[in-house]
């Protein structure tokens, strides 16, 4: 982890959240002045599971993922987050324990906000009361997604629908470098790592994917789709 000297403010800053556009610019300074920018290496670990939530985290720049610690050896990955993302807004008005751990699967930038200037900004700017509900409202939604895909798809479903929301919702496009790893993947899918090898083989042999040394290729988008929807 490491601060940053140079900080840009809110409001000229180029990748701030949709929610941060229906700030005044004197909100905006006030949290210039009520923030810090740190800068983590991949790998490195932002906010641990257990440990209280005093700031609300927004990831300027680089990819983070969000999970469960189940015991010492499993993880379950709850969701990947991209640049432009707000982090802990379920901790909004209340005073409980992180109830996840955020870690950062590449080279990021975060910038940490006082919670309690953040409520205030609730209480006294309606348009942004409701971009906020907007955005976990958003979040809400993906996750009840998420728990009829663990639950009720079988591997290759879930590995196909976690293809798709690499390439469409975090990188942009059918053509990525691949930023998790085989173990990030097996806990994102709920699957074994030899699963998720064998099903990204399977993929490939059927020429719905290459992957190059881990440059993720799409070649057969509606194909993936219905096994996606299928599985």
């Amino acid at each position: 982890m490491d601060s940053d000297s140079i900080i840009k403010s809110c409001g000229e800053c180029p990748e701030k959240s949709m929610c941060f556009n229906k700030l005044t610019n004197e909100e905006l300074e006030r949290i210039d002045k009520n923030k810090v920018v740190l800068k983590y290496k991949k790998g490195e670990i932002i906010a641990k599971q257990g440990a209280f939530v005093p700031q609300i985290l927004y990831l300027q720049k680089g990819l983070v993922k969000v999970y469960k610690e189940i015991n010492d050896t499993e993880n379950l990955v709850l969701t990947i987050f991209p640049n432009g993302s707000l982090i802990g807004l379920p901790s909004l008005y209340s005073t409980s324990k992180m109830e996840y751990t955020v870690s950062a699967l590449v080279d990021s930038v975060i910038c940490a906000m006082d919670k309690q200037l953040f409520e205030d900004f609730i209480k006294q700017n309606g348009e942004f009361a409701s971009a906020v509900i907007s955005s976990m409202n958003s979040c809400l939604l993906y996750n009840f997604n998420r728990i009829k895909s663990l639950t009720h798809k079988q591997m290759n479903g879930r590995l196909a629908e976690t293809i798709l929301f690499l390439a469409d919702s975090i990188y942009g496009s059918d053509e990525f470098k691949l930023s998790l790893s085989r173990k990030d993947m097996a806990e994102f899918t709920g699957m074994s790592v030899m699963s998720v090898v064998r099903g990204m083989k399977d993929f490939k042999e059927s020429n719905l994917i290459s992957d190059d040394h881990g440059y993720i290729k799409i070649l057969n988008r509606e194909k993936l789709m219905k096994i996606s929807v299928t599985g």
